[in-house]
């Protein structure tokens, strides 16, 4: 996501956000997005999302992570369109000189937060990665590093009514990975430091508490929200298949929306391990229930609301029973509810100036074969400790984070190139010089070539696998793939070539190319391949006219557009809402400029087809019906305007229920 950053007013604050008891609920059926009007003093917010493995989650600089108006917030698996996260936040809470108190990034609604970034663009979120590039950096941990720095002591309107700051510092630092094995995880390292001297008398922070507040609303966005948010349920994981205790808090979509919504997110402390950890859900469904244990004193039942509250429900030390095992009382059916839950650990003493480190993993799980989704869970939340801390041969850990596994080898360049019912498919030999710093070895194997028709890594296709002919594996070579030396700068590059033939001219496609190992027999470890996410390529077969042809007709799929079809039931649309509507203009010449216009010649939109730059379709560009001012279209007749260097061509279109 690219960098923005936001401007908000007194009078946002009043107008968007007026109402300090409005729910929840309220504001997740009215998702809001975030204001950009300018105010006397700025505040760098920033959001970006990691996309280098299969779980896409996005993270803030102002101690959210997930974000109700954006997508993806936490897609799982990539490309699938489920969501697992409505909005999650980071909770800090310790006695300072004998008072309570606790800041939040989020607590519930959205105009309750505690935590913030600084008023300067420095203070945006830094991204580096430890692939060949433009943000490569000596420095970065995992191929998509995030660091934001936030603190809870601005004073502004726009913290939480009667906000007391404690005086602490954050920093953020999430990492996510493309290998196999780690795919499935993010890992966040939190560096939490006292500047309680900053706001008055330098203070020590007694008994403090980290915690972790998850709102899901799991479920496929092609489903009607906010419907789908109403039947998650909620557990605590504390051992995984193999025995190895991992204490996770999870969620899930209780039904699984058909098929739709197969998979588990949960939340792991990995450093320290706690003397104290606490799991605490509720629901808002029909009240602000959650479980209690009547012989816990400072068990909270529901949504904490003053500071004292919610520094009980951090410190409790309680593990809540599972949802399904819970005893509501009557009214409130557990099998499905609008479910948050609340992961908490310590406690940790912090005096002034000095920081604190705090390590976590946001894990997914998905069935595969006879694996549910729990027994993945257990896995990758056994993976994620790997990572963090890697054990050695004997099952020892040193104690000092590592954030690193074995590679795989890294990914080809890859090319594509559209032509008449078939696309070519070009990678170079980049992959075959990797060195492998775990094994000490040069162990490239080998490539698979993959495609797909919704670029979910598990749904694509294995059109090809090629390898070393070195008496490991299946020893097909590479001649097949017709190599050819291109002489670059006095280097020679091999590439390879694929013809994938046979297929529906303007029918979109994925590809990807992967590079895998000969793995490592003396140690176990299995051959690691890259993640087809690295160089997923969308393309599709096109004859369209030619450079040098004048202009010809084009059309407009469907025409009339009836506002009542269903057209995501037929394939056409990825979803039901507004802005998942879509039209295709076909036809086109490779650049060319289209402009729509109402009867009364008002601009409503203007595309820039630019293949292969930015449209992954040589002769066909898709519009989401939705207006240069983000709104969508009513019915009616509508005019466009195709300019191009071949000529001009004007057309219409109508949209009706």
């Amino acid at each position: 996501m690219n960098h923005y950053f936001i401007f908000i007013t007194l009078i946002f604050t009043v107008v968007a956000f007026a109402g300090d008891t409005a729910s929840s609920d309220t504001l997740k059926k009215n998702r809001r997005t975030p204001a950009r009007e300018k105010a006397a003093g700025a505040i760098y917010f920033d959001i970006k999302t990691h996309r280098a493995g299969n779980i896409w989650l996005t993270v803030t600089n102002f101690g959210q992570f997930g974000q109700e108006n954006e997508r993806p917030s936490c897609e799982f698996p990539a490309n699938s369109a489920v969501e697992y996260l409505f909005i999650g936040a980071i909770w800090v809470g310790a006695i300072v000189d004998g008072d309570t108190l606790v800041s939040f990034g989020y607590e519930g609604s959205a105009q309750d937060r505690e935590m913030f970034p600084g008023e300067s663009q420095q203070d945006s979120i830094l991204e580096r990665t430890i692939r060949p590039g433009a943000k490569n950096d000596s420095s970065a941990v995992s191929e998509q590093d995030f660091i934001a720095v936030f603190s809870d002591t601005n004073r502004s309107t726009l913290a939480a009514p009667g906000h007391k700051p404690m005086g602490v510092k954050v920093t953020q630092k999430s990492y996510s990975w493309s290998y196999s094995y780690a795919e499935d995880f993010i890992i966040f390292d939190y560096l939490i430091k006292n500047i309680s001297y900053l706001i008055g008398r330098p203070k020590h922070f007694s008994k403090l508490f980290m915690g972790i507040y998850i709102d899901g609303d799991c479920g496929h966005t092609s489903l009607p929200y906010p419907a789908y948010s109403f039947d998650d349920i909620t557990g605590f994981l504390r051992v995984n298949a193999d025995g190895d205790t991992i204490n996770v808090a999870w969620i899930k979509d209780n039904d699984g929306d058909n098929g739709l919504t197969p998979g588990v997110t949960g939340v792991r402390v990995l450093f320290p391990d706690p003397k104290t950890i606490s799991y605490n859900w509720w629901t808002i469904n029909t009240a602000n229930w959650g479980p209690t244990n009547p012989n816990n004193p400072f068990d909270v039942s529901g949504d904490p609301n003053t500071d004292a509250e919610k520094y009980r429900l951090m410190s409790n030390g309680e593990i809540d029973p599972d949802q399904l095992r819970s005893n509501p009382p009557p009214g409130i059916d557990p099998r499905g509810m609008d479910s948050r839950y609340f992961l908490s650990f310590g406690p940790f003493e912090l005096p002034p100036d000095s920081t604190l480190r705090l390590t976590l993993a946001y894990i997914g799980g998905l069935p595969e074969g006879e694996k549910d989704e729990f027994e993945d869970l257990g896995l990758n939340a056994r993976w994620a400790h790997d990572v963090y801390d890697n054990p050695s041969a004997n099952g020892f850990r040193d104690g000092i984070p590592d954030f690193k596994g074995p590679p795989p080898p890294p990914s080809p360049n890859l090319q594509i190139i559209p032509g008449d019912r078939q696309v070519t498919i070009r990678w170079d030999n980049s992959s075959e010089s990797a060195y492998d710093q775990f094994s000490r070895l040069y162990d490239f194997e080998g490539y698979r070539l993959y495609r797909g028709r919704s670029g979910v890594f598990s749904e694509m296709q294995l059109l090809g696998e090629y390898d070393l002919a070195n008496g490991f594996g299946h020893d097909f070579g590479f001649a097949a793939l017709n190599p050819q030396t291109e002489n670059t700068g006095g280097a020679g590059k091999i590439w390879y070539t694929y013809e994938d033939k046979g297929l529906t001219n303007v029918e979109l496609y994925y590809y990807a190319v992967t590079a895998y190992d000969s793995g490592f027999a003396r140690t176990g470890l299995e051959p690691l391949e890259s993640s087809p996410g690295i160089n997923l390529t969308r393309a599709a077969p096109s004859i369209g006219p030619a450079t040098h042809e004048p202009l010809q007709e084009v059309l407009v799929v469907p025409n009339p557009y009836r506002l009542a079809q269903k057209y995501f039931d037929q394939g056409w649309e990825i979803g039901t809402g507004d802005t998942q509507r879509r039209i295709d203009f076909i036809n086109l010449p490779e650049k060319c400029t289209i402009r729509i216009y109402t009867l009364a010649g008002d601009l409503v939109a203007t595309l820039e087809h630019d293949f292969p730059g930015r449209s992954p379709v040589k002769n066909r560009e898709s519009w989401n019906m939705v207006s240069r001012n983000i709104q969508a279209i009513a019915s009616g007749i509508y005019l466009f305007a195709v300019e191009a260097a071949q000529g001009k061509y004007i057309g219409k279109f109508t949209v009706v229920y």
